[in-house]
């Protein structure tokens, strides 16, 4: 599924997008668990009566650590193209670190702004790989994503708060000036793009009359990560590993060669 021009793209730009690699009644499965999510979290919101609440759940962005409340999520995050982008990425061993539901409701999803996940907690060891995942088709439209081709070489950059508003969902921005390279990655649904936790993306609002935007988002770390700050672990600590003796090699140092060794991570 991951051939050598895969590689390549990745560790010069940043990022890549496979094809369609996940089955439909797998897509359907996560896509029925991530509406259930959604349903759950604006019926407890109607419950309280509160329009501030109501308005935020309608619109709510992502569910973490789904794993934990969904038996298909758990087997979902072991499907092989992770796996494989595990083994050849990280290596025979690895971590689920962060994964969440990501949707963008239609006439309600905001922007995301630009930022790495990097960017987010420091922890040792750095770099780690996101798997952005098209459950339902992902474009301009309906709140797609961006992202930034070679900035996984800048490092980490500093971010800033954002307060959410009318157009932004708030969170850390990256502070960077220029943007104009940016490209747009839109997807079928099934296909995944895989980048660097130093790769800058964004995505925009969903503007569409009727598409929710189904993204899934599981990260992956060598075993064992830990807090810069505290020495604790961090993340969720779930193995996924391959077989340690399939003939994988280490990739940790690959991954964080390109952040000018500094130890640092964040959320998609």
């Amino acid at each position: 599924m991951i051939n050598e021009e895969d590689k390549t793209q990745f560790y010069e730009l940043g990022y890549f997008v496979t094809d369609v690699v996940i089955e439909p009644d797998q897509l359907q499965s996560m896509a029925d668990e991530m509406d259930r999510l959604y349903r759950e979290g604006v019926e407890e919101a109607k419950a309280t009566r509160d329009p501030k609440a109501i308005l935020a759940a309608e619109g709510r962005r992502a569910y973490g650590q789904v794993h934990n409340r969904s038996q298909i999520a758990a087997e979902f995050v072991r499907s092989e193209i992770y796996l494989e982008a595990c083994r050849v990425f990280i290596g025979p061993d690895a971590d689920l670190y962060w994964n969440q539901a990501a949707t963008k409701p239609p006439k309600l999803g905001k922007t995301f702004s630009w930022h790495q996940d990097s960017g987010y907690t420091e922890t040792i060891p750095l770099a780690y790989i996101t798997c952005w995942t098209a459950i339902s088709d992902s474009n301009l439209e309906n709140g797609g994503i961006w992202v930034l081709p070679k900035s996984h070489t800048w490092g980490v950059l500093e971010h800033e708060n954002e307060e959410p508003n009318r157009q932004v969902y708030g969170g850390l921005r990256a502070k960077f000036s220029d943007d104009s390279g940016a490209v747009p990655v839109e997807m079928k649904a099934g296909q995944v793009a895989i980048f660097s936790s130093l790769t800058l993306h964004m995505s925009g609002p969903n503007t569409s009359r009727n598409s929710m935007r189904r993204g899934y988002v599981p990260q992956y770390h060598v075993p064992g990560v830990i807090l810069k700050r505290t020495g604790e672990p961090v993340g969720d600590q779930f193995p996924v590993s391959s077989p340690l003796n399939d003939g994988s090699v280490d990739h940790r140092d690959d991954l964080v060669g390109v952040a000018d060794g500094r130890e640092t991570m964040g959320d998609s």
